[in-house]
């Protein structure tokens, strides 16, 4: 919504403390704080009145589903930043952007907010029995992915790609489910960052994951760097980590960079299973992501032979010839 109304979004890798760039070029630093719900009259003084306290010159920029009309009447007196998604309705600093957001199309690229909760849990099961080589067990799915064998058992009641068979549940066609999961993912979500840096993108990682260590910061390697250690076949063109939260990685010698120039990103992912799906596959604390996540995450990535690295990753989870 922001890119269709021409606001472009810089972080320093903060996940509250932004800089908008408005469409006449003009930088507004704001303070952006995300809710479901819009904070009552008497909350909302409170935020106000702490943040004029410690930054006077910042404003809040508040992002709710739908906005009161108290919420609405402050950032049209430009109290307050204003995004309400559901209501695709934008106001900052006074001004309302919401005409311009509604006349543009969604572009391509940004996947549809779907409705309701994602089922994390069921794609995780769905990852975990694509990758195993024997059939697993209910309560060894649940005990891997920290929930609970009744949460398995719905997700794999009626299940089209899966059976029960001795031992536990096994995949009886999986090109169609990996083909499934791939379209039907639409990716780990959560707040990203974009980074550049001047080395290649195994160097990029080195320094990201150390500064990462340092920080005490846990985090997954993924994207080219997770396909070239589980299916080596071409040189990584970019470099991405999933991490526990968001960190400055200019002490890394890297530079903020946009979505179109960034060689890292920092992804902190709303999906709760990466962790424990990358867990299965390892003995000690694992670094990677696990290769069905690593497979999407290439589709999506730079490169012209994306597709083709991610066809070779592909036929190495199907045949059973990931290296771990």
């Amino acid at each position: 919504m922001l890119r269709a109304a021409d606001v472009r979004v810089e972080t320093n890798g903060s996940l509250g403390d932004w800089m908008l760039a408005l469409p006449a070029r003009r930088v507004l630093p704001v303070r952006m704080k995300a809710s479901a719900s819009p904070p009552t009259p008497s909350a909302l003084k409170k935020l106000v009145d702490a943040q004029r306290k410690k930054q006077r010159d910042v404003k809040l920029f508040l992002v709710v589903a739908r906005a009161t009309s108290h919420l609405t009447q402050l950032a049209h007196a430009s109290a307050v930043h204003l995004l309400a998604v559901d209501e695709r309705r934008l106001i900052v600093d006074g001004t309302d952007y919401s005409t311009t957001i509604n006349q543009e199309p969604t572009p391509d690229h940004i996947p549809l907010r779907r409705r309701g909760r994602p089922p994390w849990i069921r794609w995780a099961i769905e990852r975990l029995l694509l990758l195993s080589p024997q059939p697993l067990p209910q309560r060894i799915l649940a005990s891997h992915l920290h929930t609970t064998p009744q949460a398995v058992s719905k997700a794999l009641k009626g299940h089209e790609y899966v059976e029960p068979v001795e031992g536990g549940w096994t995949v009886h066609r999986r090109q169609e489910l990996l083909t499934r999961f791939l379209d039907e993912y639409p990716g780990p979500g959560g707040a990203c960052t974009y980074w550049y840096g001047l080395d290649a993108p195994t160097g990029q990682i080195t320094d990201a994951r150390q500064l990462c260590r340092d920080m005490d910061v846990c985090c997954l390697q993924t994207g080219d760097i997770a396909a070239d250690h589980y299916a080596p076949w071409r040189m990584p063109v970019t470099a991405a980590l999933y991490m526990r939260e968001l960190l400055d990685f200019v002490p890394a010698g890297f530079s903020v960079a946009s979505r179109e120039e960034y060689t890292f990103t920092a992804t902190v992912p709303e999906d709760p299973t990466l962790w424990r799906t990358a867990a299965v596959l390892t003995d000690s604390t694992p670094e990677f992501a696990d290769p069905i996540i690593a497979l999407h995450d290439v589709m999506h990535g730079e490169g012209t032979d994306a597709l083709d690295a991610a066809e070779h990753l592909q036929d190495a989870i199907l045949h059973g010839a990931v290296r771990r």
